[in-house]
């Protein structure tokens, strides 16, 4: 049964992992054409892993023939190589699910400060805008959640106005939300919130 050839696919990962130099002389493509050998022959049990396989320009792989490297060198430049490709892979993914995470955590935290802002002031369950967001998202970066939350009660209490009809009106939320980066730095600096929250602003 004829053996089914490497894939071009397969070809081009051993290229490239190899820099496009033949590891036998060290010449380099396009002065020279190159092929994918294998390190230990298909005649003797070799396989098409890409472990068993090495680029080699035409004249050092036509010269070669079924012959074993007698020098390991390049078996254990190979599988070094591969080790830290490998190696880089899954630190690439960790740092994906690590960002993943934080984003995750980023949006629920920015959903609590959303919830207690609009129950503190007996609100209907808006969300904020992509400015609400960012803003809130920098004050939890800057003081903290916990924080965050305890100017959201001070702010919601001390600015928030209400219509006859006991509904808040939206332009006292928009001051109430104003005031709560002025309020987190009045905290922070031992400052009453109260009293110098209306000189921060927005903080």
């Amino acid at each position: 049964m004829k053996r089914k050839p490497l894939s071009k696919k397969t070809r081009f990962e051993v290229f490239k992992r190899d820099k496009f130099t033949c590891q036998y002389c060290g010449d380099v493509a396009p002065n020279v054409v190159l092929h994918v050998d294998h390190i230990e022959p298909i005649s003797r049990g070799g396989t098409d892993d890409i472990l068993n396989l090495v680029t080699a320009c035409s004249n050092c792989n036509g010269g070669k023939g079924p012959n074993r490297l007698s020098d390991d060198s390049v078996v254990k430049r190979q599988r070094k190589q591969m080790e830290i490709s490998q190696e880089r892979l899954e630190q690439l993914e960790m740092m994906h699910q690590w960002n993943k995470s934080l984003m995750s955590a980023e949006e629920r935290s920015i959903e609590i400060v959303q919830e207690l802002f609009y129950n503190n002031c007996e609100g209907k369950q808006w969300s904020f805008n992509s400015y609400g967001r960012q803003t809130a998202i920098k004050w939890i970066c800057k003081f903290g959640l916990s924080e965050v939350l305890e100017s959201v009660k001070i702010a919601t209490r001390q600015y928030t106005k209400y219509d006859k009809e006991g509904h808040p009106i939206l332009e006292s939320l928009a001051v109430a939300f104003g005031k709560i980066g002025g309020i987190c730095y009045n905290r922070k600096h031992d400052i009453d919130p109260y009293t110098y929250a209306g000189k921060r602003g927005r903080g």
